[in-house]
């Protein structure tokens, strides 16, 4: 088995997403967070690595799945444009709203050859 990698830019991306679309600056959601301006500035580009604990917060701040900030390390075999728009379909969606697409994305991938 490979060992999979998290990739910390695209991450950092899904959390700038978010919080843009929260109208929050870096500085209020660094301090919500509980970490300085300067250490969430560089989570979003991808230079800092987070630790469980901060992206659980920013999980539940953000009302974002793990799952969700995590694919790149989850999903492999699509293409960026793909994970893109799948992150797009959830984007603005409540976490009931997104675990409903979820499920229904893991039905049709499990029937896909019927369809």
């Amino acid at each position: 088995m490979s060992e999979r990698v998290i990739n910390y830019k695209s991450l950092g991306e899904r959390i700038q997403l978010r919080r843009r679309q929260l109208g929050m600056s870096q500085c209020e959601a660094a301090e919500m967070l509980d970490l300085s301006t300067s250490f969430f500035s560089r989570l979003e580009r991808g230079e800092r690595v987070a630790s469980l604990g901060t992206l659980i917060k920013i999980s539940n701040c953000f009302e974002l799945s793990l799952d969700f900030l995590l694919q790149d390390s989850l999903v492999q075999n699509i293409s960026e444009p793909q994970r893109v728009e799948l992150a797009q379909a959830c984007t603005g969606k409540s976490p009931s709203q997104a675990e409903r697409l979820i499920n229904w994305l893991k039905m049709l991938s499990e029937n896909i050859d019927r369809l």
